[in-house]
């Protein structure tokens, strides 16, 4: 009896014993299938999770940043105000400081000299003999003067005194003025020199009779498209050899473009607008930019490089299109957010009549992703709509 329950044990365990043994083994597949499904749903749920972080660590940046922007805008404004105040107590003043009546006046005591509106026959550096207003900016006044050496008339830029009072940064800012001579360009306004006069610092340069891209906008509203593409032309012309220079911008906007003759563009303040290793510079340290054309790693503070001026154009390109900024906003962190996380407007949407091929030339420079966009000023150039 007992050899045969062994035998019949054996012919089961011969017959059965693969089945049990393909059971038992798809058994612990499943197991596993099903442990590796719970991890693969921990791991969906733990990326989720990380981009939700990333995206909030990204809108903090984005906000941070223009907060600063917000900073600095008011401390411009601020600054403007106090200097717009100061002719009003000129009478205190040295005769040779007051804002009213001194001309002739030779500007040695300079100390309050930035602060003043000059006059014509006012004298800068005992050699720019000032002719008259051309304008303010954030930087400063900007006056018509004759260069007695050489006999023409230039530009003279005088700079607030923000720009001077820290000497590691005025240093730099001479590097990178002494840089932007470098660029030799028919599309770009030169520098003929940076000068100082006690504790008055000027810029002098070429002198080209116009107006700002920004006055033919404010005048006539959007443009058409052919006259649009002329003016990109030369801009992107005068930042392709800026950029084979090494030199950025940074504050590419209608402000800093040129109109002259009926289609020329000239692009002005190269050496101003970008000093050097300013990245995560904060608003006490006078980080340059206008939030409507700046890129979207700008804003963060990140590296910026050629991609983000081609960006800041492209915005320019929208706005001579549309008579508006793809983003606004009521402050600089609204501004800056839009311009990281959301998707700029069509141009269909503000101006249905635009040849619909300028869209995806404006999608594409757009792009949040600096790879994504136009990687240099010649395909800029190339990739514009007949």
């Amino acid at each position: 009896m007992f050899p045969t329950l062994i035998v019949f044990t054996a012919i089961t365990a011969w017959i059965l014993g693969p089945r049990w043994l393909r059971m038992w083994h798809e058994q612990k597949l499943k197991a596993l299938d099903m442990g590796g499904r719970q991890d693969g749903v921990r791991i969906q749920v733990l990326e989720g999770v990380r981009k939700e972080l990333e995206d909030r660590v990204r809108n903090l940046e984005s906000i941070v940043c223009g907060v600063d922007l917000e900073l600095n805008a008011k401390l411009n404004r601020l600054a403007s105000q106090q200097l717009a105040m100061l002719p009003a107590h000129a009478s205190s003043a040295p005769p040779a400081l007051r804002a009213q009546g001194t001309s002739g006046a030779d500007l040695s005591h300079a100390a309050t000299a930035v602060a003043m509106q000059l006059g014509a026959g006012d004298r800068v550096g005992n050699r720019y003999v000032i002719e008259r207003s051309l304008g303010s900016g954030g930087m400063g006044e900007v006056y018509l003067a004759r260069d007695e050496k050489l006999g023409e008339p230039v530009a003279l830029k005088l700079l607030r005194d923000a720009f001077n009072s820290d000497a590691s940064l005025l240093d730099r800012f001479r590097r990178e003025v002494t840089l932007a001579r470098r660029i030799s360009h028919p599309n770009v306004v030169r520098l003929h020199d940076l000068g100082q006069e006690g504790s008055l610092l000027f810029l002098s340069m070429e002198y080209v009779a116009g107006e700002s891209l920004r006055e033919v906008l404010r005048r006539q509203g959007a443009l058409n498209a052919a006259l649009v593409r002329s003016l990109l032309v030369d801009v992107c012309a005068g930042l392709g050899a800026a950029h084979a220079a090494g030199v950025t911008h940074r504050d590419l906007k209608p402000e800093n473009i040129l109109v002259h003759g009926a289609s020329h563009a000239k692009i002005i303040d190269f050496g101003i607008a970008k000093l050097a290793d300013l990245e995560g510079m904060t608003a006490t340290r006078m980080i340059l930019g206008t939030p409507q054309y700046m890129s979207p790693e700008q804003i963060r503070g990140l590296p910026v490089d050629a991609r983000s001026d081609l960006y800041a154009l492209t915005v320019v390109a929208f706005e001579a299109l549309t008579g508006k900024v793809p983003f606004e906003g009521g402050s600089a962190i609204s501004i800056g957010y839009a311009h990281c996380n959301e998707p700029a407007p069509t141009l269909h949407a503000r101006r249905p009549e635009v040849d619909p091929r300028w869209e995806s030339f404006v999608a594409r420079g757009l792009e949040k992703d600096p790879a994504q966009r136009f990687q240099g000023a010649d395909e800029m150039s190339r990739a514009l709509p007949p």
